[in-house]
């Protein structure tokens, strides 16, 4: 009976051994895609604050658009 037990044990470790392998394989899968999307939201709020500032230094109230 007590190896039956030892057994058991052993199996259940075994399991849980891989199971937390797989979360960790998960979790840094997921940390490799929050780090690209930060770096592509950053691109894109600077490119638009680019693009802001290019629209406010060129306004000219009184400029026709080139289709007038």
């Amino acid at each position: 009976m007590p190896d039956n037990r030892i057994d058991s044990v052993e199996t259940k470790i075994a399991y849980l051994e891989d199971t937390m392998q797989t979360l960790n394989d998960i979790v840094s899968s997921q940390q490799r895609d929050i780090e690209e999307l930060r770096i592509s939201f950053k691109y894109l709020i600077d490119r638009q604050k680019g693009l802001a500032e290019m629209i406010e230094g060129n306004a000219d109230p009184d400029e026709r658009p080139p289709h007038y």
